[in-house]
């Protein structure tokens, strides 16, 4: 018995020592082309806090804001790629950067509460646009104020990378609101545009003239 498994044991390391790789790592990624930086990039961010679960015109802002990214939004995005920050006590991609619009327009309002990382989803955005992005702009929608950076920390970020535009939107009024003079501070910052919106009308036509069909602008990564 001693012999056979001797000898068996010898036949499997002669098998082994004939899988010599024909070619090493290095050859078998030549040729692989790496991915390809988006050219147009649409990120939106959205905020996801609490407060956008307060009513306005017979409905949540969140679920007013989503239909009307739906429906202004989507049919306009003029061959541009998009992708959905939602930020609230996290942030985190609702929606992958892709050029489909058919996932923004078959998704469900996503569900509100918590705080306001609006700094953080800045950051993501800018990270992910430096690494994935040609050209790319942001829309960035809230009715609240920034509880994970203050706002002039935001401001100084938003300096050194004001190469990105940022759009900002403010939505609705009451306690939890947001500030003008802030948010209008960003997006000048930035070479965006500030827009109060206190209607869901307003916000409809707010959303269709920042769509990439009637405001191409871009900033170069």
């Amino acid at each position: 018995m001693t012999n056979a498994i001797a000898e068996r044991n010898a036949n499997v390391t002669r098998v082994l020592s004939g899988l010599v790789p024909k070619k090493d790592m290095t050859t078998l990624l030549e040729g692989v082309q790496k991915v390809e930086r988006l050219d147009k990039v649409l990120l939106v961010l959205l905020d996801g806090s609490g407060s956008m679960m307060d009513i306005m015109d017979g409905d949540t802002k969140i679920r007013l804001a989503w239909r009307v990214f739906q429906q202004e939004l989507m049919p306009n995005m003029a061959g541009w790629a998009y992708g959905v920050i939602l930020f609230n006590s996290k942030v985190d991609w609702i929606i992958q950067p892709q050029v489909s619009t058919t996932a923004l327009v078959s998704t469900l309002p996503p569900r509100a509460g918590g705080t306001t990382a609006m700094g953080g989803a800045l950051q993501l955005a800018w990270y992910w646009v430096k690494t994935h992005a040609k050209e790319a702009r942001f829309i960035l929608l809230s009715d609240g104020l920034p509880t994970d950076l203050a706002k002039d920390h935001i401001i100084e970020l938003a300096s050194n990378n004001r190469n990105i535009p940022v759009d900002c939107v403010g939505i609705g009024k009451g306690q939890n609101s947001y500030d003008p003079v802030f948010l209008r501070n960003l997006s000048k910052t930035t070479g965006g545009v500030f827009t109060e919106v206190h209607s869901v009308k307003v916000l409809a036509n707010t959303i269709h003239q920042l769509s990439p069909t009637n405001r191409p602008l871009l900033g170069t990564v």
